[in-house]
């Protein structure tokens, strides 16, 4: 189901900044549901363009804003598609708390990896056995060498996957792990 939805830009008079500029400040409106949130940036009065929500003129300045207004508008549309597509519905709340990342839990390969391997370890003896799990844990401990090796981090999330990095976790098994053809796909495709 579509719903109604309106972005709207705007300075909040009344809360003038000792430079005399104005908070800029963004309104999201879904289905009648009003929320709005700071856009992190003062704009001079003179600049701001009421009816247009944009700064006028052609200065460096005015681009700068309207670059940054035109960014939040991408972002805000990019997250409200999302959410359609994952929930089906969207309301001004979700959509603020997505755009600002407000209780988005997301889901990282290093914690998913482990988790399941403490549910695997759980059906050893039973239906699985002692040298998968063990494989499990090996390739585990790789990522998280990888990650580090080549990311210089610890976890990454699951939406950051893509071909390059299986490419890169390929190569770095064969070069830094020394892993022949066999094994790199025995812990490829698991």
């Amino acid at each position: 189901m579509r719903s109604t939805f309106k972005i709207l830009f705007y300075v909040k008079k009344g809360s003038e900044k000792p430079n005399g500029n104005l908070p800029l400040m963004c309104r999201l409106t879904v289905d009648g549901e009003v929320k709005q949130f700071s856009c992190k940036m003062d704009v001079p009065p003179r600049l701001w363009d009421v009816k247009n929500g944009r700064a006028t003129g052609k200065s460096l300045e005015a681009q700068k804003i309207n670059a940054a207004v035109d960014r939040i508008r991408v972002d805000v549309n990019r997250h409200y598609q999302e959410l359609m597509r994952s929930d089906g519905y969207v309301t001004a709340a979700k959509l603020k708390d997505a755009y600002l990342g407000i209780g988005v839990k997301q889901e990282t390969l290093v914690k998913l990896f482990e988790q399941h391997n403490v549910e695997f370890a759980k059906k050893v003896g039973h239906s699985r056995t002692k040298g998968t799990y063990s494989r499990y844990c090996t390739v585990c401990n790789h990522i998280k060498a990888f990650l580090q090796h080549t990311y210089r981090r610890t976890d990454i999330p699951l939406k950051e996957l893509n071909l390059t990095f299986i490419n890169d976790f390929e190569y770095f098994l064969r070069t830094e792990k020394s892993c022949r053809t066999n094994t790199v796909w025995g812990y490829l495709l698991g």
